[in-house]
């Protein structure tokens, strides 16, 4: 009796170890089982394991397109205005969504279907997700829940997300665009100074995602090449998002490098060679345009977020400083994590060096690199300098500086280069670690200098991002506790600062829903502007002649697929698609150009986008006491920065009167104990340009 296979293994036993973990489609999303779940045997949407979904069904075309997406506005130029503005200055950092097929969704409009599709790569509650953070970038007022009251910037497009997830259960649903919302949302809240909102919401995005499978290979499914790409630079965001959190809070990871079983998304050779221009209330600048690498960039930044997550695991981790592993251990994993460092430092291509001119995104991403170097050394000032494992000549304190010091040059250099009125909101974070340090390096004359531009530089991030302003009353306050003589001129930014912007006090309240959650009121549509923008010629249509598709420049279009959708809206067929920068003409027969957003009236001058925000008279607690609980402790931030420069200057004060300081000018080595490595960095002059500068230090 034969009761196995053809190969002699029992038809059970064969089946059993074969299912060890497998994606499928239920209830319209993709979702991972593993092999030890019992629910692997349950056939999805019948017993054949067919879907009733069809992925081949045409999307019909809403007329009213850009608007269907928002109950906020019908004002489909303010729609596309702070698109633009998110695409140009958010999502070049925290890349985490396929671009191409978002736009190709949005073009199509929010109508109901009769058939579902498998994968919805545009939805209401990523795109108000968007329209969030656009607001961020912009002085329009229409910006603003209440155009007198900055602090109320892009709450009306947050609190419609809101109520899309609570209305139409989002958090239950899994689906590939809510990964990537909640993903926005909580930087979002960061950037608003509510760590405890943002960490749910990104807890929320990073648990969905692994549901959904998207830290496994769906290379062997039968998923087409767009969507697997999507599913890769998702949780190749979420790895990013992941680790802004982790070094933001001091916690663990929640998205280890181990738990990714899927490979990085690909470089389009089509969408990095799209031209990027800054982009402004005025409409697209001349300057700086240039190949946006976007792609490229996010790989080389998600090196660097392997290399922190590895970091945070070992010298972070509560274990660790419960139970240190010991001095040489230490020494060890310093000497291999620096060595990583400088390796990715020599092999980053040439083009993304920090200079003048370079991309936004370039200059965060070596911002953040030199934030690992302060977070690297940062251990080791526990020990007093007699017993350092450190050779005696290297100076943490040294390096600390000297990370520090460059973060602000590259700041200075974003300043020059793009204004920082668009700036992500990573940067607040960054820019506070630096000036902490240069807070402890006071009275020397360049650290006076570096925390002068540094607190500078968050009044002015402050327009735009509410943790900045916390971030200013936070260092005022450490230099107080630490007594702290500040230049004259940091005392005015502080005074200033708190005119503009009043005392900070915790908008610990994220937009609040009523309890009916009625749609929100649509706004007025933006004013008809008298004059256009200075840069109107460089916003005319050109043709592209190596692919024959009209571009303006900035926004490239192609010529629409052979389909039952109308002509003039954007449509995929497998090039880099972007929408035209307003609402004219989008819905009309397609035509060579697009008119960009006009400037603003008289209204829109920096007196209104600048008047101080009024206070919040309802306590945050009361209102969502549940979620503060989270961190209950809201002066962790000082007990983190004493913990973190205790020994700043016992420990240090003979290092600092030798000459050598750590780091010598000109070429040299390094050495942990046995081991030598020649460590080449690269430094930079104050102007951006790259100088050659050696972080080399010898026995």
């Amino acid at each position: 009796m034969d009761n196995g296979t053809p190969s002699g293994v029992p038809k059970f036993e064969k089946e059993l170890s074969g299912k060890m973990g497998k994606l499928r489609l239920d209830n319209g999303s993709m979702s991972i089982i593993g092999g030890t779940s019992n629910l692997i045997f349950i056939e999805p949407d019948g017993e054949d394991g067919t879907s009733s979904m069809d992925d081949s069904e045409p999307y019909e075309h809403s007329e009213d397109a850009i608007i269907s997406w928002t109950k906020v506005t019908s004002d489909p130029d303010l729609i596309l205005h702070l698109l633009n503005m998110y695409f140009t200055w958010h999502y070049t950092y925290f890349t985490t969504l396929s671009k191409e097929l978002f736009w190709h969704d949005f073009s199509l409009g929010n109508v109901l279907r009769s058939v579902k599709r498998k994968t919805e790569y545009c939805t209401p509650l990523l795109v108000n997700a968007m329209l969030a953070l656009g607001c961020h970038f912009t002085s329009w007022p229409q910006a603003r829940s209440d155009a007198k009251n900055s602090a109320t910037v892009g709450d009306h497009f947050f609190r419609e997300a809101k109520r899309l997830i609570l209305e139409n259960d989002e958090h239950e649903n899994p689906r590939l665009a809510t990964v990537q919302a909640l993903a926005l949302m909580s930087v979002r809240e960061a950037g608003c100074g509510r760590e405890a909102r943002g960490w749910v919401y990104s807890g929320m995005s990073f648990r969905m995602a692994y549901d959904l499978g998207l830290n496994i290979d769906s290379g062997s499914s039968n998923l087409d090449d767009a969507e697997i790409d999507a599913r890769r630079i998702t949780i190749w965001g979420c790895f990013l998002f992941d680790k802004c959190w982790s070094n933001y809070l001091g916690r663990q990871p929640q998205i280890p490098l181990s738990s990714i079983a899927v490979p990085k998304f690909d470089v389009f050779p089509v969408e990095d060679a799209d031209k990027w221009s800054p982009y402004a209330d005025s409409g697209v600048g001349k300057a700086h345009s240039q190949p946006s690498r976007t792609r490229a960039i996010a790989l080389q930044i998600s090196q660097l977020c392997e290399i922190s997550s590895d970091l945070l695991l070992y010298f972070y981790h509560p274990h660790q400083l419960e139970k240190p592993l010991g001095k040489q251990a230490e020494l060890k994993k310093l000497s291999e994590l620096h060595t990583r460092l400088e390796a990715w430092r020599k092999n980053l291509p040439k083009e993304m060096e920090p200079k003048e001119g370079q991309l936004p995104n370039v200059l965060v991403m070596h911002m953040f690199f030199q934030l690992l170097f302060i977070h690297l050394f940062r251990p080791f000032l526990k020990y007093k300098q007699a017993i350092s494992p450190l050779p005696a000549h290297v100076s943490p304190r040294k390096f600390l500086t000297h990370a520090a010091s460059t973060i602000s040059k590259h700041l200075r250099l974003y300043k020059r280069t793009h204004s920082l009125r668009q700036i992500c909101n990573i940067v607040v974070y960054i820019s506070h670690s630096a000036c902490t340090v240069h807070l402890l390096n006071l009275p020397d004359k360049n650290a006076a200098r570096d925390i002068v531009h540094g607190l500078k530089h968050l009044e002015e991030i402050g327009e735009s991002w509410l943790c900045a302003r916390r971030a200013l009353n936070i260092l005022r306050l450490v230099a107080r506790r630490w007594s702290i003589d500040l230049p004259e001129e940091a005392e005015k930014t502080f005074m200033r600062a708190e005119a503009k912007f009043g005392p900070f006090k915790d908008h610990g309240s994220s937009p609040k829903m009523s309890n009916q959650m009625p749609p929100p009121t649509p706004m007025q549509p933006l004013p008809t502007p008298t004059t256009k923008p200075k840069s109107e010629s460089n916003l005319n249509a050109t043709v592209n002649t190596a692919n024959g598709a009209p571009t303006n420049g900035f926004f490239p279009t192609t010529a629409p697929l052979a389909s039952p959708i109308p002509s003039g809206v954007p449509s995929f067929n497998g090039s880099f698609i972007m929408p035209p920068h307003s609402a004219a003409g989008y819905n009309k027969p397609s035509q060579q150009s697009y008119a960009a957003p006009q400037p603003q009236p008289n209204y829109y001058d920096n007196q209104t986008s600048r008047a101080p925000p009024a206070q919040p008279t309802t306590s945050p607690t009361t209102l969502f006491g549940g979620v503060d609980s989270l961190i209950q402790d809201h002066d962790w931030w000082l007990k983190d920065s004493n913990q973190m420069f205790a020994n700043w200057n016992g420990m240090e004060q003979e290092a600092a009167m030798q000459g050598n300081m750590g780091f010598d000018m000109g070429t040299g080595s390094v050495g942990y104990g046995s081991s030598t490595y020649g460590i080449n960095g690269t430094g930079m002059t104050d102007n951006g340009m790259n100088g050659n500068s050696n972080m080399g230090f010898t026995r």
